[in-house]
């Protein structure tokens, strides 16, 4: 039996909240642990920005699944996610640090792609292009904005995650999967062969960015992150022959699929966690009262030149900082 639960508007709808509430009658939740024995709440998620508060401790979810804020949740991160592999790491200790307990209940699909740093300097790049060509478009050359002109284009607005380059990669055949990390003599031939690409596209702009630190790097990580690597495929199978309960936490909302570079729909559910679309008993789409939208956001009052840089505070802590522009 699984649930799905999705945004249906932007983002920021609760579905963390949700999760949370939900969890205690699951057996699996998106993002998983090491067994399937005895039978524990699975939770699955997909990368995203989550805030659950617990009393008076606030636990903030990025790549790990919101699941892991219940003790007996089994959690994994599927195998449609892409995964920063030091920011992994670095939400574990966090969640440690706040009190939280997360071993053995955490796991990592082997199939699911590897965010190199390097992505995350193309992002940037890529986001810098963008912006220098809308700007250019609008002023017509001259550096000033005509606010009657409508734009074709422009910067995503992305976290600058790396997320974007990564799916790009995946899509290209050209990325790294998680599994591909303790083959020492394939990654560092792979990670060679984008960097080499990246070289080609942007010259000199990635000049600061060392494969040799990247690659040995990892060379510490492998270790590391063996406990929690495990082959998704068969895992999620097991659990739908067992008819465990499945809680899947989506990422993102509907009017960002394709938007975030992945499938935040039903669509990227069922391909990104091999699930048999009659197995699921419901979908939840969770939705607010006002709309809000990180970064752009077309609306009557506003053309997207002028909340270019308006930053209102986010409905989710997760996303403090951001641009964020709103609508009653």
């Amino acid at each position: 039996m699984i649930t799905v639960i999705l945004g249906a508007q932007w983002g920021d709808e609760g579905k963390g909240k949700l999760t949370d509430i939900l969890c205690a009658d699951a057996s699996l939740c998106k993002c998983t642990s090491p067994s399937l024995e005895p039978k524990p709440p699975i939770s699955i998620a997909a990368p995203g920005s989550h805030t659950i508060v617990v009393g008076d401790q606030v636990y903030d979810f990025h790549i790990l699944p919101s699941g892991l804020v219940n003790p007996s949740c089994l959690n994994l991160v599927g195998t449609g996610c892409v995964v920063h592999i030091p920011t992994f790491f670095k939400e574990l200790e966090d969640l440690k640090r706040k009190g939280l307990n997360t071993d053995g209940r955490i796991l990592l699909s082997g199939r699911a792609h590897v965010v190199f740093n390097l992505h995350l300097l193309i992002d940037g790049l890529q986001e810098g292009e963008l912006t220098q060509a809308v700007e250019q478009e609008i002023s017509g050359g001259d550096g000033e904005f005509d606010v009657n002109k409508k734009s074709t284009g422009g910067a995503i607005g992305t976290t600058k995650k790396g997320i974007g380059p990564a799916y790009s990669a995946k899509h290209a055949r050209s990325g790294v999967r998680i599994h591909q990390i303790f083959n020492k003599v394939e990654l560092d031939k792979r990670l060679r062969v984008l960097a080499n690409g990246a070289r080609k596209r942007y010259g000199d702009a990635i000049a600061s960015y060392d494969v040799d630190e990247e690659i040995a790097r990892f060379d510490t990580y492998r270790e590391q992150l063996r406990p929690f690597v495990v082959d998704a495929v068969p895992l999620m199978a097991s659990a739908q022959k067992k008819d465990t309960h499945i809680l899947v936490e989506g990422a993102n909302a509907l009017m960002l699929d394709i938007v975030t570079s992945s499938s935040t729909g039903i669509g990227g559910i069922l391909t990104g966690l091999a699930i048999s679309p009659f197995k699921i008993k419901e979908i939840i789409g969770v939705v607010k009262a006002y709309t809000t939208r990180s970064v752009f956001f077309r609306t009557p009052f506003f053309h997207i030149t002028l909340v270019w840089n308006c930053k209102i505070p986010s409905d989710n802590p997760a996303r403090q900082g951001l641009p964020h522009a709103s609508t009653g």
